[in-house]
């Protein structure tokens, strides 16, 4: 009875170790703002239309992403500084503008150069995105412009999964098992049972490790632990 007592334990925290093993849904940035990602530099900020106080700046003469050329400003220093590290990208480094009912528009970089800060970029170059911040850093005697080619659009993503933040309570069952059952293994007062309850302790929560890195759906187990729980009177 023991044996089985184990057991019936064992697949209630199997159904809480699977639960605390999936992962969750989040949302992130709102369809309703276009953003720019360059995971290269750790870059994840909106897009605005009025200042580049404010942010990353859309120029308004440029066209939106996927359309055409599309021009971005963005500081270094101060207001954010969201191109701090735009200096360090590099050709084939992956850039993404989502635009609201337009998508998630990828692009590759291709190459880097400085201008005066007289310079006025041309918005008809074809269907290019070019960042633009202060070279170099701390001053705003010269331009850092950096182009990056179309690759394509996807939809914007509004949702991204990531570990439960409850994990490690599954950890935390999982432990409880077996020093529980290895406490009682070792106390147990019938001798000769003891070494089956550490063999049944140790592949009861192998079974749960093995449950948690590989979870499966564990719909109707409930029901099963409630008939199991019946034919051996265990139901209260």
């Amino acid at each position: 009875m023991v044996l089985v007592g184990m057991l019936i334990i064992s697949l209630y925290l199997l159904i809480e170790v699977e639960y605390y093993a999936y992962s969750t849904n989040v949302n992130i940035n709102p369809q309703d703002n276009p953003y720019i990602k360059i995971p290269k530099i750790g870059v994840n900020e909106s897009i605005n239309n009025q200042s580049i106080d404010y942010g990353i700046y859309f120029e308004p003469k440029s066209y939106p992403p996927g359309k055409g050329t599309t021009i971005l400003f963005g500081h270094r220093t101060l207001h954010g500084s969201p191109f701090l590290n735009l200096d360090k990208l590099q050709p084939g480094d992956t850039i993404y503008v989502e635009w609201p009912t337009i998508g998630n528009v990828s692009y590759t970089m291709i190459n880097s150069t400085i201008v005066d800060a007289s310079y006025q970029m041309p918005v008809e170059q074809g269907n290019y995105l070019f960042l633009i911040t202060c070279y170099p850093l701390g001053s705003d005697a010269q331009r850092l412009i950096i182009q990056a080619k179309f690759d394509n659009i996807t939809p914007i993503q509004t949702t991204q999964t990531v570990p439960n933040p409850q994990a490690p309570v599954a950890f935390f069952l999982m432990g409880g098992l077996f020093v529980g059952g290895m406490i009682l293994g070792k106390f147990y007062p019938v001798r000769e049972d003891r070494i089956y309850i550490i063999i049944a302790t140790i592949a009861l929560t192998l079974l749960l490790v093995f449950a948690y890195f590989f979870p499966v759906p564990t719909s109707g187990l409930e029901s099963m632990l409630s008939k199991l729980n019946g034919i051996f009177g265990l139901n209260g």
